[in-house]
């Protein structure tokens, strides 16, 4: 049976062809992809305790995974460049549902760091396709939207995973192992996309395939490194605040897991919004005045948790406010996928946005076994600030960015 090929010549309009059909599958394959990975931080407590791993060992093994992810997104990107988006996507896949099904299996450290390298290697490639095949299929403002859209995966996969992590897996008979297993059953996704995602036949001509050292030379070398700064920014904020306030709160501030659990689905509802938002906006007002503005956004949630710290487990109704101030200012995350569509040829957006983003991943590979060793000794205020400075610190490398036309399509 012959595969679906979507003309993007022909085709008008938002939704027009075969268009859904990418961004269902892109979206799909993005949630699923981010869900595992946070599960992980979600579920480390138990994890850690069942199979006698100290903090930070857990934290080695997390970190390790997301350098993992440096590797495959390389990889992924060069083959979604040279041979194809569709199949780089669905090989992805294919490869973090493993690494789902091999963690549930972990009885031991080395097992468990050998499921989430796995892992790390298939989630790596995942956001950059993704995110190149919208540039490929989309145009001009539409393209803002469409982008915002399918970042709006990273929330809804946060959701979940608090989810399924503070309620689902704390039932009886249920447990972490099994999440992760049913998890992995995700893997019918690849086979679902052979008819989601047809292949690009994009309106220009055809452009030669562009080695990965482009990257560095001009004119891109300018915006790579200030997109490649940026993004280890976020990044860092990331990891160091979103990923461990679950364990913080209810480790050191004695917050009930139910109570996490709604915080965080709170935080990544005002999250989705944010997404869509950015992206109906940033073709009017400029992505990276935008982006500025989100940023700040960001650090004040940061700031107004650092003045409830002491008081949250008395008081966590008051977290209300920072919940939405940090989903809101996290919207800035919409922003990326539209950069690297402007900023890079067709034959080089796909390299460019899955490298660059999972060697953001990689820097965390020190800083997560560090930041483990920090929090056992004392409150959680040092991540809290790391999160502060990271996003200011953003706002100000971002204005580096060159300004330039849509790149060649």
């Amino acid at each position: 049976m012959s595969l679906p090929v979507l003309d993007t010549s022909a085709a008008t309009g938002l939704w027009a062809g075969g268009r859904w059909r990418v961004l269902l599958f892109c979206w799909l394959g993005w949630v699923f992809d981010f869900y595992d990975l946070i599960l992980f931080s979600f579920t480390k407590r138990s994890i850690a305790a069942e199979l006698g791993l100290d903090p930070v060992t857990v934290g080695w093994i997390e970190g390790a995974s997301l350098a993992a992810t440096a590797v495959g997104g390389f990889v992924f990107g060069r083959v979604a460049d040279r041979l194809g988006r569709r199949p780089a996507m669905v090989a992805s896949i294919v490869l973090f549902s493993a690494g789902a099904l091999l963690t549930g299996l972990a009885e031991g450290g080395a097992s468990l760091l050998f499921a989430r390298l796995i892992t790390g290697l298939g989630v790596g490639g995942e956001w950059g396709i993704g995110h190149a095949v919208v540039a490929d299929v989309w145009r001009g403002r539409d393209r803002d939207v469409v982008h915002g859209i399918l970042q709006a995966g990273s929330p809804v996969a946060m959701a979940a995973a608090a989810a399924v992590a503070f309620f689902v897996a704390p039932l009886p008979d249920i447990g972490w192992r099994l999440v992760f297993l049913l998890s992995a059953g995700l893997g019918v996704l690849a086979l679902f996309g052979r008819w989601a995602m047809p292949s690009v036949r994009a309106a220009s001509p055809a452009i030669d395939v562009m080695p990965a050292a482009a990257l560095w030379r001009a004119p891109h070398r300018r915006a790579s490194a200030v997109l490649l700064a940026v993004l280890v920014l976020h990044m860092a904020g990331f990891w160091c605040v979103y990923a461990e306030l679950p364990a913080a709160l209810m480790g050191k501030h004695r917050v009930a897991a139910a109570d996490v659990g709604w915080f965080q689905i709170q935080v990544n509802a005002m999250h989705v919004v944010a997404d869509v938002v950015f992206g109906l906006l940033a073709a009017r007002l400029g992505r990276v005045r935008l982006f500025v503005a989100f940023c700040l956004l960001f650090a004040a949630g940061h700031l107004l948790v650092l003045w409830q710290l002491d008081a949250i487990g008395s008081d966590f109704a008051t977290f209300t406010l920072a919940a939405v101030l940090m989903g809101f200012g996290a919207g800035t995350w919409s922003c990326f996928g539209a950069l690297f569509g402007a900023h890079y040829p067709a034959a080089l957006r796909a390299t460019a946005a899955a490298t660059f983003y999972s060697l953001a991943r990689f820097v965390q590979l020190p800083c997560k076994p560090l930041l483990a060793g920090a929090l056992a000794a004392g409150s959680f205020a040092p991540a809290l600030w790391i999160g502060v400075g990271c996003a200011l610190a953003s706002a100000a490398v971002v204005l580096f960015l060159p300004r330039r036309c849509e790149a060649p399509q």
